[in-house]
């Protein structure tokens, strides 16, 4: 079985440690190996090692939002691992999984996961229904959902104009990002003409 391998390529921040959290327990909760690499995290399986120290390009799949190609189950058989670039999403995007994955490596394939842009801890999940014989066509995607929350008696939204998989009809987003983003308040998430509640436990 192939591994998923984020590969480091950003400033490490607060938002992008909890996406890489939030991806290994997406990997441990679906049974597949995720590494990151390009840096040493307490508690995360991870290697100040690159990929390709570890992996040959020619034998891996590079997801990549301007391949040609959309990923499929078949691209699995006989590939070493999936990587992922490590890289807080832009809006409008600047085609940075390109330049600093893609075109560095023009011996390793390249695969979509669809038009959108993904979330690190979103892609991983795509990618791994379809290595487990889903089409991408068959998982539920939104474009962008809105956090509406509470401040001082004053409605305050925070957009983020991303690609999410719904998993249970849900958006998939950490917690803790939410958390980071809002605080402890009241709130609810909405994306189109769909939105759920959810109050944090004050502790």
């Amino acid at each position: 079985m192939a591994k998923f391998i984020i590969e480091h390529l950003d400033v490490l921040g607060k938002w992008i440690l909890i996406e890489y959290k939030h991806s290994y327990e997406i990997a441990k909760r679906e049974g597949v190996d995720l590494l990151i690499c390009g840096l040493k995290l307490e508690g995360i399986p991870s290697t100040e090692k690159r990929f390709y120290e570890i992996f040959d390009p020619k034998n891996v799949i590079i997801l990549d939002p301007q391949a040609n190609e959309p990923l499929k189950t078949e691209d699995f058989d006989g590939i070493d691992a999936v990587i992922i670039g490590g890289i807080l999403g832009d809006h409008p995007p600047r085609g940075r999984t390109k330049s600093l994955l893609s075109d560095r490596f023009p011996q390793s394939k390249k695969r979509n996961i669809g038009k959108l842009q993904f979330a690190i801890d979103g892609a991983l999940y795509v990618a791994i229904q379809v290595m487990k014989g889903k089409k991408l066509e068959e998982i539920p995607t939104i474009n962008g959902l809105k956090i509406i929350s509470e401040f001082k008696g004053v409605e305050d939204e925070i957009i983020l104009p991303f690609g999410y998989p719904l998993v249970n009809g849900k958006p998939l987003i950490s917690e803790e990002l939410i958390k980071y983003l809002i605080g402890n308040r009241p709130h609810r998430i909405k994306w189109g003409e769909d939105e759920y509640i959810s109050y944090w436990q004050h502790v």
